[in-house]
């Protein structure tokens, strides 16, 4: 698992996308994994809880980290300060619409804040052990897990996959490449918003190889798709 760059939130992810997010929304809980629309207080405060953890997650540094580091996970920051802050819009935005009063707005301005800080005052963040920097920053990345599978599942919904791989012959390749190109073009940016920029901006990984995420992203969506179809049997 090491030598091919995986970590344990690479499985433990895997098995949230087969068995933890369909078990989750055919049950009580399913409104913690999908964006807010009806009041529900109990899904509104777990969602606003995560949001804060991976705000004081970003908001430390791990025990151990060098000036090199710093400099390293600032670069990252600067890159993914963008889709950090649209997952944490998104996420806070479900939880006000769950709540019925907004605080997408405040703890959005709080996270860009934070995350700014972060990469001006690097070196002089309060130190908390990398363990539980990702324990902070894991429950936001289940939940926009399950939002993600949510939005996969509108995208891949009604799609017809033997036609699409019959679209791969020899006469329609081109089309064929378009349309697989497009679709996961679109998970690829949900992905990176709702579980790359968080997971990086806590642990930017500056050994990782440039594979790393591309092959983390083909079993997240391998994972996801069987999910789903798990999901639409368990439903029908």
């Amino acid at each position: 698992m090491r030598a091919l760059g995986l970590r344990i939130e690479d499985l433990l992810l895997v098995g949230w996308n087969l068995a933890g997010v369909p078990l989750v929304v055919v049950g009580t809980f399913a409104p913690i994994v999908a964006l807010g629309d009806d009041p529900n207080v109990a899904a509104g405060v777990v969602q606003l809880l995560a949001v804060l953890g991976a705000i004081v997650a970003i908001a430390t540094r791990p025990t151990g980290i060098t000036q090199e580091d710093v400099l390293s996970a600032a670069r990252v920051r600067l890159v993914f300060i963008g889709p950090l802050v649209g997952a944490i819009m998104f996420v806070s935005g479900s939880a006000s619409a769950y709540l019925g009063f907004g605080v997408d707005a405040l703890a959005t301005g709080v996270a860009f804040i934070v995350i700014v800080a972060a990469i001006a005052f690097g070196d002089r963040l309060p130190v908390v052990d990398g363990r539980v920097r990702r324990a902070l920053i894991l429950p936001f990345v289940l939940i926009s897990a399950g939002i993600f599978n949510g939005f996969a599942a509108d995208v891949l919904d009604g799609l017809d996959v033997g036609e699409l791989l019959a679209s791969l012959t020899v006469d329609q390749t081109g089309f064929g490449i378009f349309i697989v190109g497009m679709i996961l073009a679109a998970l690829a940016t949900f992905y990176a918003a709702l579980v790359v920029a968080p997971r990086t901006l806590v642990d930017p990984e500056p050994g990782a190889g440039c594979l790393v995420w591309p092959l983390r992203f083909a079993l997240y969506i391998a994972s996801a798709v069987l999910g789903i179809g798990w999901l639409a049997v368990i439903a029908g």
